[in-house]
């Protein structure tokens, strides 16, 4: 029962401390290692703790507010060095040294040894965990002379420790032990014990240190006591004489009691003494029977019963020893209690009194029940227990039970009875609910997935509660345990108030933790007092009511939840286990693996997983869901169902329901910790990538199965991690929802099959209302050419606009490459409409060069505008048309009138379409067309567009400008060369009509703007002339206007001879004002230029002559040669023989010196003459005309 569970747990703290050791022992030092280089300053981790103590000590300060503490007990342990031979212990004792005392506070704790040295321990976790659990040796002082020490007071208030040696009082400061000057703390001699004011011993915890601070000191010395104040210096304050020193004493308020020896009686009696007014009262002995029968001197003890104002002093009674609680005037109160052995050492903890025994027994008693033993601890017999030392401030010591259980292990998630194998019994029994019918349950079941032996819970009768399990015994570290031993991983701290102390070790009681408590809960199936266990201690660590650092109390709370989530899973708790899941932050796949139809393949069979090793046990011995519901449910109603409860109705409904609940805590789970992991929560490491995976895929195939297929398309639409092969078996029923998986894994081919069948389906998807709105959307990623056409055919089918839409909007660049008149021939064979639109904008848009496209675009044309001509209706409204267009006012182009004027009907847009199309496109057959137009009367203006392309100028002429009436055409036919419906007018016509302005652009792409020459002009407009003059003055006006608008094209002489005879000359008159104007105009132009021109010749000549007269002269002999006779009116004939037009005259020639004129030498006739002579070329004796000829 919870009852029995022990109240406190033995742990060591230091083993062997001065013992030898075998040379050939590795198994750890001999002696404790010393760090010397840190005797005299502490290290910083000191004081690492200091929140778990201050915690600690607010803790205790209810408990001793108003308590006195016993000199014996709460401060040091008498050692009584006459051990019985039964707990001397056989180990080998270095030199003969032993613990005398131990106290201690925070991670500080100071050993007294036989041999007169305080040791200094400092439980430092990083230094060295792997020794001494953790405890590392900072310093030590050595006291003079070299005697035993008896007994050690801490006081951190004022960091100081008192210790007794020998009679002797020594004061060193805290933490690190060094002196302090005899001037401040003289030492005392004869002193015999010494006891605190409990109400001083308040610590706040490490670094509250006050230097001012004063505490009250009682020294018992051999004739009386001492009450001093000690602070920085030790003052007396008063004395009091005894009878007797005192052995053993506690204090609380005024009151004191003693054990005070009698010299009257030979006996040891419990005094109490009043400080007030210094009188004594005599109690009890402290032996009932004659010492010298006494097979042992036993040993007094008192201690104060904090908050309670109350003595407890023993008694022994020769058998027995009682324990007697005492007032402040000594009256016995609440009873007495009884111990089998005599106790070495008592203590008072939480409500409990600690008391070792003779026997090397520790047995602790209640305050609350004194009758009996709350537990009893038996010690080692290798562990000759001395006395126990009480700490009111707390010791740091290593957690060895939690860390334990808070080390990690690697466990395989597919193992035990989650092994994979090929058939799984409980999964036929949750698939076909008779599967099993009839089947006698006590029968052995074939299935791979059983129960171990002992775990399986027997049939019972159901009005009593199950039997409980086996429990585990909580371990009790031994000697050569795991516990014992030096622990690798985790290091965590416990503060412990009692301390058990040997010769050579010291060991620790630490109050049954939590997680025990928890196990021990569990254990028995108590789950509802383990959930409140849980929540209390999670409460208490929000509050900060704890002893540990924060970092390990919420290590702990997380082995905490998760130990109670899987016992909580294993009962069938599924809701409740999904909370402390999550609490703990499990790994997600510790769950998934027992779901066997969710898991797949996302575990692999070999994979493991680190989990604390608190937690190997239960989750090794993990089943099924499906095992673990079938467990439950014959735990609690088998036998009272028939046939049996596996197949029972009742049972059945109740086992779908646990398992629906079980998937539903999984979902919940998965889906937290999803949330938690994409924020950047969770465990990252090696497994990351696969936790996502698993929890991804797991969590989308819940969704799917469960049908909340919106919160699986929002999972799916994110970025997730799924596994698409694991998760379309569970999507089969929901095509819509597996196209969606599939179009991220880009399986286009398959996201356009599901999506097909969800459009041809009777039944239709409530996900997805326009299956084929979306699979036109899908088909715009398609690259495969195959699958584009197979399934845009098949759109079109269904609905052409949308497919027509993704065809003509495909990138030409970056979209497929498909063949347009295949992919036409297919469309056709589905819709004949669209094909017609799709042909037009592969033609029109997309600017196609295909003969064989334009020519089959031109007969969809001609077809729809003959079907359409037929209709009675549509002939006569083309016949009004053409009249209407012949009686307007103001010329415009036929096709500008029927795009204005002419309502939006299905004949006007074919006629637009075909009229741009025959004067855009190069690529139909003329002929054809001529020939196919020619027996549609009513198409005149796009019969004489054919004609014009053809060159039969005088057809289109005729019918443009009598037929039709369309002068500004056939003037236009004329100027462009035989083009109707020039690009400028084409514009026009698209800006007014929707949908047409890639038929206007037709025939601009790629096209030469080509100049008509004159020569053709002329002949084109002389054509339409002789058009409008032909037959009589009916055509008079236009012909007016055209010879008005074109008469600089046309002569005059062969205008008057086409002319007929009938018109007045009045319909020309313009047109020979005009062009006679013009000629004159003409004729005084070229005059005017003919006399610019000459004077400019002039001018030009003036300025040649000008340079050649800049020109130097030159005279050089000419050589001996005949020239060739000069011509009529130039330079005579006697002048010939000497002149050269270059060079000079007369035979001069010329060496030029600088360039200037300047240095010349000049020859004549053969003689060098300078430039700078005084000769003169007029002095030569030439004549007057030669002279002038030189210049």
């Amino acid at each position: 029962m919870i009852s029995e569970l022990p109240h406190f747990q033995i742990q060591p703290v230091l083993s062997d401390l001065y013992h030898t050791k075998d040379l050939l022992d590795f198994s750890g030092p001999s002696s404790p290692p010393l760090n010397n280089a840190q005797l005299v300053q502490a290290s910083p981790s000191l004081f690492s703790s200091a929140s778990s103590i201050a915690a600690a000590a607010g803790r205790r300060a209810a408990a001793v507010a108003s308590a006195a503490a016993s000199p014996s007990s709460q401060h040091s342990a008498r050692v009584n060095t006459s051990l019985s031979p039964d707990r001397s212990g056989g180990a080998e004792v270095i030199q003969g040294k032993e613990v005398r005392c131990v106290e201690g506070y925070g991670p500080n704790m100071y050993v007294g040894g036989s041999d007169g040295v305080i040791e200094w321990w400092v439980c430092d976790g990083q230094a060295s965990a792997g020794q001494n659990n953790g405890w590392i040796l900072r310093n030590q002082h050595t006291l003079f002379p070299r005697r035993p020490v008896s007994k050690m007071y801490i006081l951190p208030k004022i960091a100081k420790i008192l210790i007794i040696s020998d009679g002797t009082l020594h004061a060193l400061a805290l933490p690190n032990l060094e002196p302090i000057s005899s001037s401040l703390v003289p030492p005392l001699r004869g002193v015999v014990s010494m006891a605190l004011d409990d109400d001083e011993l308040e610590w706040s915890g490490p670094g509250t240190e006050d230097k001012t601070a004063e505490m009250t000191v009682v020294i018992v010395r051999r004739k009386g006591l001492g009450v001093y104040r000690l602070g920085n210096r030790m003052n007396s304050v008063k004395e009091l004489p005894l009878p007797s020193a005192p052995t053993h004493l506690a204090l609380f308020q005024t009151y004191l009691c003693a054990a005070i020896h009698s010299p009257e009686t030979d006996n040891t009696l419990y005094s109490i003494i009043d400080l007030s007014d210094a009188s004594l009262t005599e109690v009890l002995p402290v032996t009932q029977i004659d010492p010298s029968v006494a097979e042992f001197v036993p040993n007094p003890n008192v201690v104060v019963i904090p908050g309670e104002s109350e003595f407890l002093v023993t008694s022994f009674t020769g058998s027995t020893t009682m324990g007697v609680f005492l007032n402040g005037q000594g009256d016995p109160v609440r009873g007495t209690m009884e111990w089998d052995a005599h106790p070495l050492s008592i203590a008072v903890e939480s409500g409990y009194i600690i008391a070792l025994l003779r026997n090397n027994t520790v047995v602790i008693h209640s305050l609350a029940d004194l009758d009996k033993p709350a537990q009893t601890i038996a010690l080692e017999t290798s562990f000759p227990a001395i006395a126990l030392s009480y700490s009111p401030y707390g010791v740091s010591v290593r957690d060895l039970l939690r860390d334990e259980r808070m080390a990690m292990t690697s466990i395989t998630l597919l193992g035990g009875k989650l092994a994979p194998s090929e058939t799984i019994g409980t999964k036929i029994l949750a698939s076909d609910p008779g599967a099993s019918e009839g089947v006698d349950e006590n029968q052995e079941s074939s299935s791979p997935v059983t129960s171990p032996v002992g775990e399986e819970p027997p049939s019972g009768s159901g009005l009593t509660p199950p039997s409980s399990p086996h429990r585990k015994p909580i371990v009790t570290p031994q000697r050569g345990s795991s516990l014992g031993a030096p622990l690798p991983g985790p290091f965590s701290t416990a503060i412990a108030e009692t301390l058990v102390i040997g010769p050579d070790g010291i060991q620790s009681l630490l109050p049954t933790q939590n997680i025990l408590r928890l196990e021990a809960l569990c254990a028995e199936r108590h789950m509802e007092e383990a959930i409140a266990l849980v929540d209390d201690e999670r409460r208490r660590g929000r509050r900060g009511e704890v002893d540990v650092d924060k970092a390990t109390h919420q290590a702990t709370l997380r082995l905490m939840h998760l130990y109670l989530a899987s016992h909580l899973f294993h009962e069938a708790m599924f809701d409740k286990a999904g909370d402390y899941f999550i609490r703990g932050k499990a790994d997600p796949r510790l769950l998934v693996r027992c779901y066997r139809n969710h898991r797949g393949k996302v575990i692999g069979s070999a994979e493991e997983v680190d989990v604390y090793e608190g937690l190997k046990e239960i989750l090794t011995t993990m089943p099924d869901v499906e095992e673990i519901v079938l467990t439950s449910i014959k735990r609690n109603y088998s036998p009272h169902v028939q046939p049996n409860s596996a197949t029972a109705p009742e049972t059945t409904v109740l086992r779908a329901a646990l398992e629906d609940e079980a998937r539903n805590m999984l979902t919940e789970c998965l889906r937290k910790t999803r949330t938690s992991r994409r924020k950047g929560g969770g465990a990252r490491g090696i497994d990351s990538r696969k936790i996502d995976i698993v929890v991804d895929t797991t969590l989308a195939k819940l969704l799917a199965d469960k049908g909340t297929t919106n919160e699986l398309l929002a999972l799916l639409a994110q970025p997730n991690d799924c596994i698409l092969t694991e998760l379309e078996p569970f999507l089969t029923q929901r095509p819509y929802v597996l196209a969606t998986v599939m179009r991220q894994q880009g399986r286009m081919d398959r996201v356009l099959e599901l999506l097909r069948e969800i459009a041809e389906s009777p039944v239709p998807d409530p996900l997805c209302e326009d299956p084929v709105y979306e699979l036109a959307q899908q088909l715009d990623s398609v690259k495969d050419p195959e699958t584009f056409t197979k399934y845009i055919l098949w759109l079109i089918g269904k609905s052409p606009s949308k497919g027509l839409e993704i065809l003509m909007t495909q990138n030409p660049k970056t979209g497929i490459k498909l063949d347009d008149a295949d992919l036409i021939s297919s469309i056709r064979q589905v819709n004949e409409e669209a094909a017609n639109r799709y042909l037009e904008h592969v033609v029109v848009l997309k600017r196609s060069p295909k003969k064989e496209l334009h020519r089959e675009l031109l007969d969809c044309l001609l077809n729809e505008a003959g079907s359409l001509a037929e209709d009675d209706g549509v002939k006569y409204h083309l016949e009004e048309l053409e009249t209407e267009y012949k009686l307007e006012s103001e010329p415009r182009p036929f096709i500008v009138f029927l795009a204005y004027v002419a309502p939006d009907t299905p004949i006007k847009r074919v006629r637009l379409k075909l009229l741009l199309f025959l004067q855009g496109s190069p690529f139909y057959d003329l002929e054809a067309a001529a020939k196919r137009l020619e027996g549609m009367p009513l198409l005149k203006p796009e019969l004489a567009v054919v004609y014009g392309r053809l060159g039969k100028h005088r057809q289109a002429l005729h019918l443009l400008a009598r037929e039709i009436g369309d002068s500004l055409s056939a003037q236009a036919y004329c100027t462009q060369g035989g083009e109707i419906i020039p690009p400028r007018v084409a514009r026009i016509v698209g800006e007014r009509v929707t949908g047409l302005q890639g038929w206007t652009t037709l025939g601009e792409v790629g096209r030469r703007r080509k100049d008509v020459d004159e020569e053709t002009m002329r002949g084109l407009v002389k054509e339409l002339l002789g058009v409008y003059m032909r037959d009589g003055k009916e055509y008079s006006r236009q012909a007016a206007w055209l010879l008005n608008a074109q008469s600089v094209h046309l002569d005059v002489l062969e205008v008057l001879d086409q002319m007929p005879d009938e018109w007045s000359v009045d319909v020309v008159s313009t047109f020979m004002k005009r062009s006679l104007r013009r000629g004159l105009h003409d004729r005084a132009s070229w005059s005017v230029l003919k006399a610019i021109a000459a004077g400019q010749n002039l001018e030009v000549s003036e300025q040649h002559l000008d340079k050649i007269a800049q020109i130097p002269p030159i005279i050089k002999f000419a050589p001996a040669q005949s020239l060739p006779s000069p011509d009529e009116g130039s330079i005579p004939e006697k002048e010939w023989q000497s002149y050269d037009e270059k060079g000079g005259m007369l035979g001069l020639t010329s060496e030029q010196g600088d360039g200037e004129g300047r240095g010349e030498k000049v020859k004549v006739d053969g003689e060098d003459l300078d430039g700078g002579s005084s000769k003169e070329v007029g002095s030569l004796g030439l004549g007057e005309d030669e002279r002038r000829n030189v210049l």
